[in-house]
């Protein structure tokens, strides 16, 4: 009975496959760890212990552990959590790429030094979804309640995000707050998704309804959405030791924030973007033309652009 195992191409161009057994470790050390349960990736962006996939049954897990983040097909995980692995998944960690794989052989290696985890430069699109008149509803209702009903929106929202390649970076208060990595300039198709995960998180919650599930019909009441989404650069680090307590830190990621506390309100459409986005969605989407707008604590006005539906 074939077992699963990891393939990659070591820094000699050799092809190596690890069988996993329970749990292997990825990284540039892996300190203490079994030359039969590890993956020496030598990259200096490469934390020493930067991932773990184990196996839970018949199902492989991924987690993160890392500073500057794991790819799953293209798709940078959200930091700190795990992730489900199928057969023929590809896990991509710093310059190296493991492809899942149901076969045996076995290999391994070994190398240490610092990790090189500091600051980093990248362009993203991030897509801010927030929700308004929760805290009037968190008055009226219990708070059991009040969690289900946020928690049914949230799993909706962040569905979404997941089915069109984004990584959920935060839940702040009421928003979800993802974004779509385009590495060192913008590319029309992180954006696209962005816009198009929007449009369908509008459907979505509209299918939704904002049904509660309360005694009072009227527990929903007051509660709108708005979504802003912007693309530019942004310094992606972290404040803290642990891997979790990533930030995204930029000029952009402030707009995101302010343009989705406008849209359904001060801005007639509920999904609000700014001219980067704009421009790089052109060729597929049709984003409506809002003119140049106020931001609240910007100085200057935002040439600002929207969608209303599919």
């Amino acid at each position: 009975m074939l077992s699963a195992c990891l393939e990659w191409t070591d820094d000699a161009g050799q092809t190596c496959c690890l069988d996993l057994v329970d749990k292997v470790f990825i990284g540039r050390g892996c300190r203490g760890i079994e030359k039969n349960k590890r993956i020496i990736v030598r990259d200096p962006a490469v934390s020493r212990d930067h991932g773990m996939i184990s196996m839970d049954g018949a199902d492989l897990y991924l987690t993160d552990l890392s500073k500057n983040g794991i790819w799953i097909n293209g798709v940078r995980m959200a930091p700190g959590s795990s992730e489900s692995l199928s057969n023929g998944d590809i896990v991509t960690v710093g310059n190296t790429r493991i492809a899942v794989k149901f076969a045996c052989i076995a290999a391994g290696d070994d190398s240490l030094e610092h990790t090189q985890a500091g600051p980093v430069e990248m362009v993203v699109t991030s897509l801010v979804a927030d929700v308004r008149g929760a805290t009037g509803m968190s008055q009226r209702q219990d708070s059991g309640h009040v969690f289900a009903f946020m928690k049914e929106i949230f799993e909706t929202l962040t569905t979404v995000v997941h089915d069109f390649k984004g990584t959920i970076k935060d839940y702040v208060g009421d928003a979800v707050y993802a974004f779509w990595d385009h590495g060192l300039s913008p590319r029309n198709e992180q954006a696209v998704l962005a816009c198009n995960a929007a449009l369908h998180q509008l459907e979505a919650i509209n299918r939704l309804g904002f049904r509660t599930g309360f005694k009072d019909p009227r527990a929903g009441q007051g509660l709108l959405m708005g979504w802003g989404i912007t693309t530019g650069k942004v310094t992606m680090a972290h404040y803290s030791a642990r891997a979790a307590d990533l930030a995204l830190v930029g000029d952009a990621t402030n707009l995101a924030f302010r343009l989705s506390g406008m849209a359904n309100k001060e801005l007639e459409t509920p999904i609000a973007v700014c001219s980067q986005t704009a421009r790089l969605v052109s060729h597929v989407l049709s984003p409506v033309d809002l003119g140049l707008v106020s931001v609240r604590g910007r100085s200057g006005n935002e040439h600002v652009f929207g969608f209303h539906k599919k």
